[in-house]
């Protein structure tokens, strides 16, 4: 990559025959004093716009009302202890603590405040007698994290400790005098490895296990209580494929080989002795098998359904599937032995996460329950009682009969019938028109389904219509609806999305109706690409952390893993599909675009503050832009959503003005109802 490149000065490349001008490209140096510079200015505008909207102050009080709530999150039970993160109100982050479950003391273990005002801490593992908890520990947005320890029966910090980097799996040993770990730091090291660190022995590290370092390569570790498995997932033919390598934990064996080359996904993960996989090798909704030590399938655990399974988590009791039905989350419980427990009575009409388990035996099975009308709620599962507990809930008043919520179906541009909820007040007047706000994702075979948003309740209490459309890229129909809007045929998934905008541009009424769309991280991309497309669509549009130069954005931090996704420029039809949408290079002169907002922030190395840097600036200054395009930059902010409670609070008020002001909502001069 080319840094350092002069201030203003354009960047001419020939791709494949094509001329491409980047005009922007000195923008991608974050450290020139000119795009420090340029970052300055933009919170001048950014400042100026939002100091001539009224009633800030009143919308702030109601979202903090949503958001300064008692918060508790990532719960694991082992060895008679209960750990969570609680967040209480007016806390700016979350604690991790713990509480006995024989006197129920809570007791706090970690404080992240002692660490500074922008750093924030999650449980990452627990031993499995419960005597150690390892924590991560990240600074601003950052995927990157720091893993501390610290011994849970005197909250004594130990001085242990993993560097920055990427976690990429955590095992403790049985003995309890050290733990297995693969952590990419910022090393430089040309292998993936396994080590083992013995506490109290500093850093020099022992090497179990290696692997060759590419560019997409990546090395995972997984394990029982029996032996380590280090799965190492690499290209081979211009494809993702997965190997298995296993040994036992007391040293004394060498790795072996399980299988290599399985074509993703194929993902292993060792439960009591078992070799278990899920794939969709002749099983396009997935299944989980169960597999010899030397790689032959033995058994099929869990049979592919008409459903697809979406997740899937393994407790002392039996592993938890999650399928999704019809746009709806169903769990089901199997034991080992494949007999079908049966399916959690949990809610239909939302979705239901299974919460990742935080210990090698956990006792239980948590999971989350929310829709577009009930906040998050946590449930505890065991095998007894069979009626699932609740453990906490976001306590937010508010009366889900106010709301209507309907299903309707509309056609794309090639006739496929695509499914969209609509969410709106059931008080609301259908024959006049109404300002609409849409937002979907169509990649990654991310699935829309039913959540809770803050953003969307309170723009829905102001009348507002929420538009959410089923577009290909997910899978709310199976993996052939992700593959449908996956590398060359990105653009299917775009044009899913504004066929959904002319919908409604039409629904129940020929009056024009005023469209804001908004995304973030792969939905931000979508957002961006449908704005220039189709800039007569919309009115607004608040774009965060997107991916937008799609060209060059395997060049930056990580993403290069993504080309299974998006393609690569490298290849020359990958190269013709991503110039043909990305959005920075479809930015036209002659064009007034949809008033903008962009958000983005120098911690995050998901998808790279550069795109935003360089859409705004090429959007920016145009003669024929009358409409305002913004940057909300922050030294902070990530991709993870870790920020401080004022720090969101402030955040999420400017995003729901901007788009009240754009989308002509006038807000009640005593803030929201």
């Amino acid at each position: 990559m080319r840094l350092n490149v002069p201030f203003s000065e354009p960047v001419t490349e020939v791709l494949h025959g094509v001329t491409v001008v980047d005009p922007f490209r000195w923008l991608e140096d974050r450290s020139s004093e000119a795009t420090s510079a340029w970052i300055a200015e933009q919170k001048l505008r950014h400042d100026a716009y939002f100091a001539q909207i009224p009633g800030l102050d009143a919308l702030r009080a109601r979202v903090d009302g949503y958001l300064n709530l008692e918060v508790l999150d990532q719960p694991v039970k082992v060895a008679c202890q209960f750990f969570y993160r609680r967040r209480r109100k007016d806390q700016e982050q979350g604690c991790i603590c713990v509480r006995d479950a024989v006197d129920d003391h809570e007791r706090v273990l970690v404080d992240p405040s002692a660490f500074g005002p922008f750093a924030s801490v999650g449980i990452h593992s627990i031993s499995e007698n419960g005597l150690i908890l390892a924590y991560q520990l990240k600074h601003g947005g950052s995927d990157a994290m720091e893993i501390h320890f610290v011994v849970t029966a005197s909250g004594q910090h130990l001085v242990d400790r993993l560097p920055l980097g990427y976690a990429r799996g955590l095992q403790f040993a049985q003995d309890g005098t050290g733990f297995f770990y693969c952590h990419e730091d910022r090393s430089g090291r040309e292998d993936h490895t396994v080590q083992f660190h013995e506490f109290g022995r500093g850093s020099n590290d022992a090497i179990l296990f290696h692997r060759r370092r590419t560019p997409r390569s990546r090395l995972i570790l997984t394990g029982d209580d029996l032996r380590l498995g280090a799965i190492y997932r690499h290209e081979a033919a211009d494809e993702l494929q997965t190997d298995l390598y296993c040994a036992s934990q007391d040293g004394g064996s060498e790795w072996r080989p399980v299988f290599v080359n399985k074509p993703f996904p194929y993902e292993p993960f060792l439960e009591r002795g078992h070799i278990f996989v899920f794939t969709e090798e002749r099983a396009p909704n997935g299944k989980l098998i169960e597999l010899s030590n030397d790689g032959n399938e033995m058994r099929v655990v869990v049979s592919e359904t008409p459903s697809r399974i979406e997740q899937f988590v393994c407790t002392n009791e039996a592993i938890y599937v999650r399928y999704l039905f019809e746009r709806k989350s169903i769990v089901r419980a199997y034991a080992l032995d494949t007999r079908s427990v049966g399916t959690l009575p949990l809610p239909l009409d939302g979705t239901i996460q299974l919460l990742p388990r935080l210990t090698r035996c956990p006792d239980s099975l948590f999971c989350t329950y929310e829709s577009f009308s009930a906040p998050l709620t946590v449930y505890e599962y065991q095998s007894q009682p069979t009626i699932p507990a609740q453990v906490t809930r976001i306590d937010i008043s508010s009366n889900p009969d106010r709301l209507r919520i309907d299903q309707e179906w509309y056609s794309s541009y090639d006739g496929t019938e695509i499914p969209m909820f609509l969410v709106m007040r059931r008080d609301l007047d259908l024959t006049e028109p109404h300002p609409v706000v849409m937002t979907s994702y169509g990649g990654f075979g991310v699935s829309m389904t039913p959540k809770f948003s803050v953003l969307v309740t309170l723009l829905v209490d102001l009348g507002v219509v929420f538009a959410l459309p089923g577009i290909r890229g997910g899978s709310e129909f199976g993996r052939a609806w992700h593959a449908a809007a996956c590398r060359t045929k990105r653009q299917v998934a775009i044009s899913d999305f504004i066929a959904a905008a002319e919908w409604l541009s039409r629904w129940h009424s020929f009056l024009p109706r005023p469209i804001g769309i908004f995304g973030g991280s792969n939905s931000g991309l979508l957002v961006a690409a449908a704005m220039t497309q189709r800039p007569d669509l919309f009115r607004a549009v608040l774009c965060m952390a997107p991916l937008l130069d799609m060209l060059r954005y395997e060049l930056f931090d990580n993403a290069r893993k993504w080309k299974q996704e998006y393609g690569t420029v490298d290849d020359p039809e990958d190269f013709a599909a991503l110039y043909g949408y990305s959005p920075y290079h479809r930015i036209g002169e002659a064009v007034d675009y949809p008033s903008t907002l962009f958000v983005a922030g120098d911690h995050d190395d998901r998808c790279n503050p550069a795109h935003v840097r360089k859409m705004a600036a090429r959007l920016q200054d145009r003669p024929k832009q009358r409409h305002p395009i913004l940057v909300d930059y922050s030294a902070e902010r990530g991709h993870s959503p870790v920020l401080p409670l004022s720090v969101r609070i402030d955040a999420l008020t400017r995003r729901i003005a901007f788009l009240c002001k754009e989308l002509s909502i006038p807000l009640p001069a005593g803030g929201l109802p």
